[in-house]
């Protein structure tokens, strides 16, 4: 790969550099995540790894900058006695050359956001311009950004989550705040973490930290992961596919749904009942009225009259 000089000085003499002309006709092989607001992130390594495999990153992070639109040249006609001093201005074939490229890019970028973030994409005419302002709205380094994550992952709670996806979040988050310019120390991640994870596997987790050495995201995922494998039969709320939740809605729906499931389960039994005390009354019950067509008790002759004719 060309370092930012010898592009600099290919493109002054007015040479093309050999990434100029790549139509990135296989993009879509490789760029299938969207950007949206919460997955900058994954969105930005994605993009990354595929300029720089193309020898385009040149493009988006200034290091390969627009050359000029002429350069000095000498006249194909004419007495060159007297003009091939001076020189004149000619059209530069690799300022139109990188205009194409770059303007290929730029397609490939907007392709990629999502209609929430389009407008960070409005107003900007080059792939530099359109990165810049991604850059500096989701990945911004300022002070706000940064109390603004800190204060997500302090307030990171595992709950019904599985020990994989809650560690998943917490390492989204200790990434999003190396790129903001707040690195936390492993000691900061264990203490963060371990704050957020169920009863059964917060004392679990506080022990392998009992020594005082803090210890990775990996291991301590490991270590949590093979712990809850053995504590399901103790613990069935730390069944797969979400059971943490069944079995407190269970409960729920045992004290209280349960409850007017009984009261229709009555009001069923006493509609029979009710329909018994009809037929009872057909054969001598007082109270209710008599139906005229079937005789029983409890409902007009209109109700026998559309049963028995439709």
């Amino acid at each position: 790969m060309s370092t930012s000089s010898e592009r600099t000085a290919s493109a002054a003499a007015g040479t093309s550099s050999p990434t100029v002309g790549n139509t990135l006709s296989g993009a879509h092989h490789y760029i299938t995540m969207k950007l949206t607001l919460k997955n900058y992130l994954f969105w930005r390594m994605q993009l990354l790894s595929f300029l720089r495999g193309q020898d385009l990153l040149g493009f988006v992070d200034g290091s390969f900058p627009c050359p000029p639109a002429t350069i000095l040249g000498t006249p194909t006609t004419g007495d060159s006695a007297t003009t091939s001093a001076a020189g004149v201005a000619v059209v530069n074939p690799a300022y139109h050359a990188w205009v194409k490229q770059d303007q290929t890019i730029v397609s490939l970028l907007v392709s990629s956001m999502a209609d929430e973030v389009l407008h960070l994409a409005l107003g900007r005419e080059t792939s530099a311009a359109i990165w810049a302002s991604i850059t500096g709205a989701l990945g911004s380094s300022s002070q706000a950004r940064c109390l603004t994550l800190l204060s997500q992952f302090q307030m990171l709670r595992q709950g019904n989550a599985s020990t994989a996806d809650y560690l998943g979040r917490a390492g989204v988050l200790v990434e999003a705040l190396i790129q903001a310019g707040r690195p936390l120390t492993l000691m900061e991640q264990n203490l963060y973490v371990i704050r957020g994870l169920r009863p059964e596997l917060k004392s679990l987790a506080t022990s392998l930290t009992a020594t005082g050495a803090a210890v990775t995201l990996t291991h301590l995922s490991d270590f949590l992961q093979a712990h809850e494998f053995i504590l399901v039969d103790d613990y069935p709320s730390l069944d797969a596919a979400g059971s943490h939740t069944a079995l407190y809605a269970g409960t729920g729906r045992g004290s209280h749904g349960g409850g007017r499931q009984s009261q229709n389960s009555q009001q069923q039994r006493g509609g029979r009942s009710g329909r018994g005390g009809q037929n009872r009354g057909g054969r001598g019950g007082r109270g209710a009225p008599r139906c005229q067509i079937c005789r029983s008790h409890g409902h007009s002759a209109v109700y026998c009259y559309k049963r028995y004719t439709t």
